[in-house]
C-alpha cells in the first residue's frame, strides 16, 4: 500500500502497523496521494494541548478513516513528544485499518519484536497487574490471550532480572553449520556438503575468540550467569571439535556463578551417544532437540533430513545419557502442514514430557505466501488450541517475541515446566543483561536503563569472514568490555 505523510515525520510507524496488518503487499512511502488513489493518507496537527491525527485509507472501492487524540502534557521533552506522536499517528492507522480486515489481529495496535519489555517497565515504574490488562486492552486493543502471555512473561523476566548478580553477563558461541538447509531458514547457516572443509578452520579460530574473551572476563572478574552455543546446529561439529570447544569454554572462563549452560542439539542426526557423554562431562545441562514438526511430509518438504520417530528415539537416548533439562522446538506455519498437524506435533511432544517446549510462528520472507492449510492462513484459534493443551498439562509460558511477516501477526512462546525456565532466553529476549557472543554472526551487548539503551558490536557474519579478521575481534571485545567499565 503507498502511503503519504502529511504534518510529521513518523514513516517508520506508519509502515510498521502497514506491514502489521497487511504483510501479504508491498508498502511505500510517496510525497503525495492522489484523493482518488488507493492507499493511506496519515496527518498529524497540533490543538489545544494535544497532538491530533488523522488516517484516512482506500482499499479498492472501500474507504475508511479515524481520528485519534492524546493529550500532550506541559514540558514534554524530545523524547516524550516523538513516543506520543508516533503511538497517536499509529492507533490512527490502525483504527482506520481495521475495519477493512478480515480478521481483527489479536495484538491490536502492539507492534514491535519484545511485548513483554514495555509491560516489564510499566509494571517496575508502579502499574499493577490488573492496570497493566487495562492499559493493553485499551491502549493497544490486545486480545485477553496476549494479553496473558505478555504479563505472564514480563512477571517471569522480573523474577529473573531480581536474581541477577552485579554485572552479570551472558555467553553465547555460534556454531554455523547444519547437515542441510531447511528451506524456511533465514539464518546464515552453512550446509555440510558445501562448506564442510570449513568447520576446522572456524573452530581454530573460535577457540582463539574463546581464550581472549575469557581472559578480558576474568580480568574484569565479571560474572557469568549462562553459556549458550547455538546455531546452525552445534552438533554438527565432530567429537573432538565439540569437546575442544567445550573443554575451552571451561578452562577459559570461571563457570562458578553459571546457572545454565545450554547446548542446541537440534537435528537429531547430529546427535551420538558419545556426544551426549562429552556434553554431560564438560557441563552442559540443557540441551535443544528440535522436531520443529512431527509429520514425516511435512519434514521432508522443507528440507529435514530425520523423520518423527527419529526425534523420539533421540530424546530417550538423550534422558538417559544424561540429566540434561530438554528444550525442544516446534514451528507453526510450515508448508504443507495443517492445524489438525500443528495440534497433533504438539500432543506427540508433550507426551515425551520435556522441560521446555518453544512454538515458533514462522516468519515468512517479504513478499512470500504462507501455505499453510487450505487457505494459506495460520488462525490464532489453532495456536490457542496448542496453549490450551500445554498449560492443561503444567506448562507456563515464559517468554515471547514477534517478528514481521510472522504467520498470523502472531508470536513465538517458550513455555516451561515449574522451575525449568530457561535464564538465557530470558536474559536475551527481554535485554536484563550484557551479552558476549563469541562466533561468526555473533552480536555482543551492552544493556544499560533495563534494557531502555542497547549498544551492539557484531562479528563479521560469514564464517570466512570471521576467520579471516579473528585478530582484530579480540580487540573489540577489549573496547567494548572498557566501554562498559567507563
Amino acid at each position: 500500500m503507498k502511503y503519504c505523510l502529511q504534518g510529521h515525520d513518523r514513516d517508520n510507524g506508519v509502515q510498521e502497523m502497514l506491514i502489521s496488518l497487511l504483510p501479504d503487499e508491498p508498502h511505500d512511502w510517496v510525497l503525495q496521494l492522489p484523493e482518488d488513489a488507493e492507499g493511506c493518507r496519515s496527518l498529524a496537527w497540533e490543538a489545544g494541548g494535544a497532538i491530533l491525527s488523522r488516517a484516512e485509507i482506500r482499499m479498492g472501492e472501500k474507504r475508511s478513516a479515524a481520528q485519534v487524540e492524546s493529550p500532550l502534557p506541559a514540558g514534554a521533552d524530545g523524547e516524550e513528544y516523538k513516543r506520543i506522536l508516533t503511538y497517536t499517528v499509529k492507533t490512527a492507522v490502525y483504527r482506520a485499518l481495521l475495519p477493512l480486515l478480515e480478521r481483527k489481529p489479536v495484538w491490536g495496535s502492539l507492534t514491535g519484536v519484545k511485548p513483554a519489555k514495555p509491560a516489564r517497565l510499566a509494571i517496575r515504574e508502579g502499574m499493577s497487574r490488573d492496570a497493566l490488562d487495562a492499559w493493553l486492552r485499551d491502549h493497544y486493543d490486545v486480545s485477553p490471550r496476549r494479553r496473558g502471555l505478555c504479563i505472564r512473561s514480563a512477571e517471569y523476566a522480573m523474577e529473573t532480572e531480581d536474581r541477577l548478580l552485579p554485572r552479570e553477563t551472558q555467553l553465547y558461541l555460534g556454531i554455523p553449520f547444519c547437515p542441510a538447509k531447511c528451506s524456511y531458514c533465514s539464518f546464515v547457516s552453512n550446509d555440510m556438503a558445501r562448506w564442510g572443509h570449513m568447520i576446522e578452520p572456524y573452530t581454530a579460530a573460535l577457540l582463539q575468540e574463546i581464550e581472549a574473551a575469557g581472559e578480558l572476563v576474568r580480568t574484569q572478574k565479571i560474572p557469568l550467569g549462562s553459556v549458550y552455543m547455538g546455531g546452525g546446529t552445534p552438533t554438527t561439529l565432530k567429537r573432538d571439535q565439540l569437546l575442544r570447544v567445550l573443554s575451552a569454554v571451561n578452562c577459559s572462563f570461571d563457570l562458578s556463578s553459571c546457572r545454565e549452560f545450554t547446548v542446541e542439539a537440534g537435528r537429531p542426526e547430529t546427535i551420538t551417544g558419545e556426544k551426549l557423554d562429552i556434553m554431560a562431562a564438560c557441563g552442559v545441562g540443557r540441551i535443544s532437540i528440535n522436531p520443529q514438526t512431527m509429520n514425516d511430509a511435512v519434514l521432508r518438504g522443507v528440507g529435514r533430513n530425520h523423520t518423527a520417530a527419529d526425534i523420539e528415539n533421540c530424546y530417550r537416548m538423550a534422558r538417559k545419557k544424561g540429566r540434561f533439562l530438554i528444550n525442544m522446538d516446534l514451528i507453526a506455519g510450515l508448508p504443507g502442514d495443517d492445524d489438525a498437524g500443528l495440534i497433533e506435533s504438539v500432543r506427540r511432544v508433550a507426551a515425551l514430557e520435556p522441560d521446555n517446549i518453544t512454538i515458533h510462528c514462522l516468519a515468512r520472507k517479504r513478499g512470500a505466501r504462507l501455505y499453510f492449510g487450505p487457505t494459506g492462513q495460520l488462525p490464532a484459534e489453532t495456536l490457542d488450541a496448542c496453549y490450551a493443551h500445554l498449560e492443561k498439562l503444567g506448562y507456563e509460558p515464559y517468554y515471547l517475541y514477534r517478528q514481521k511477516y510472522m504467520a498470523g501477526g502472531l508470536e513465538n512462546v517458550g513455555f516451561c515446566k515449574p522451575g525449568a525456565a530457561s535464564h538465557y532466553n530470558i536474559c536475551m529476549m527481554e535485554e536484563l543483561s550484557d551479552v558476549i557472543a563469541l562466533g561468526s554472526g555473533g552480536v555482543s551487548k551492552l544493556c544499560s536503563e533495563n534494557g531502555r539503551r542497547i549498544h551492539r558490536v557484531a562479528n563479521p557474519k560469514y564464517p570466512k569472514e570471521y576467520i579471516e579478521r579473528i585478530e582484530s575481534i579480540a580487540e573489540e571485545k577489549r573496547r567494548l568490555l572498557d566501554e562498559r567499565e567507563m
